[in-house]
């Protein structure tokens, strides 16, 4: 790097680009990309592409390349360093978008169903301090498990190759699930397809029971695994529109899922404040189809939105 950018100094004319593949995924899909284009090369970092020919090396470096710039500017086009392909076009991050897509994931029937009947069986306590700290614990496993499982696959992602075929995979989930949550919106199905399986609600429910806080964070726990059921092709959407760069990732990670869980804290203290719980359960059951019509719609933008700028 010294050598190079010394070199740069010197040389304003002669344009140099600089690519790290240890943190940036358009980087690696840009590595991966010349690998094809070297393939009787073993290539490995440092390395510097120049027109049609692969530096390899810090040997190869300081020996050949100021004799390969001079070659470039004299034979090939002037004043061009990494003449390579452009990488993968990044999906534009758009806050609202996030938003919009963390409020729907906030309000799906799963996760107001579990918090609604969990409230409910805390209102026998008449203790506002046991439903602040019970609900609290139930939030808290909540946003935990749905970050954890997105750090999991937000690492997966960052593997050389693995983006473009996730990216693939998550558009047409979430353009399927999507369609069947508007399906099941529209005909009210009361067993929709994207809902918490029905062998896991059992585990749950035998949790609700227990007015304590290790219940709740528990069932917290198993809501936020297994709701993820629910709207599966918002988050791993948000997980393919984040991943590109893992640091500015992480935060978006954590702002999008604190995002999520707002509604559920809102609905916690209006319980604590007076709110029935039972009247809660109620007014999301007469608004579940329209819920998941919304949830669908959300899907199908996300999808959309993925899909449209790699196949065009």
């Amino acid at each position: 790097m010294p050598y190079i950018e010394q070199y740069e100094k010197a040389h304003p004319d002669v344009r140099i680009q600089y690519h790290n593949i240890a943190d940036n995924q358009d980087d690696i899909l840009l590595f991966e990309t010349f690998r094809k284009m070297h393939p009787e090369e073993v290539l490995f970092v440092p390395v510097i592409f120049i027109g049609d020919h692969a530096l390899i090396g810090e040997d190869a470096i300081f020996s050949n390349f100021e004799q390969k710039v001079g070659e470039i500017q004299t034979h090939g086009p002037p004043k061009v360093i990494d003449d390579r392909s452009a990488p993968v076009e990044p999906i534009t991050i758009n806050p609202v978008i996030l938003v919009l897509a963390a409020l729907g994931e906030g309000l799906n029937p799963c996760g107001l169903l579990v918090l609604a009947l969990l409230l409910v069986s805390l209102m026998a306590s008449d203790s506002r301090k046991t439903i602040l700290l019970v609900g609290s614990a139930y939030i808290l496993a909540f946003f935990l498990v749905r970050v954890l499982s997105g750090f999991a696959i937000f690492s997966v992602i960052q593997i050389p190759g693995v983006a473009r075929i996730f990216l693939i995979a998550a558009g047409i989930i979430a353009i399927i699930a999507g369609l069947f949550q508007i399906k099941d919106g529209l005909l009210k199905n009361p067993h929709a397809l994207f809902s918490i399986p029905q062998s896991k609600k059992s585990s749950i429910s035998k949790y609700l029971k227990i007015a304590s806080i290790p219940a709740g964070f528990i069932v917290g726990a198993l809501t936020g695994l297994y709701g993820m059921a629910c709207t599966v092709g918002i988050y791993i959407s948000i997980l393919g529109m984040i991943y590109q760069d893992f640091q500015s990732g992480l935060l978006y990670l954590l702002a999008y899922n604190f995002v999520v869980i707002l509604p559920l804290i809102a609905i916690l203290l209006l319980v604590i404040f007076g709110l029935s719980p039972e009247k809660l359960n109620s007014w999301r059951d007469e608004r579940k189809s329209l819920l998941r019509i919304i949830i669908g719609v959300i899907m199908l933008i996300m999808g959309i939105i993925i899909l449209v700028p790699i196949f065009t």
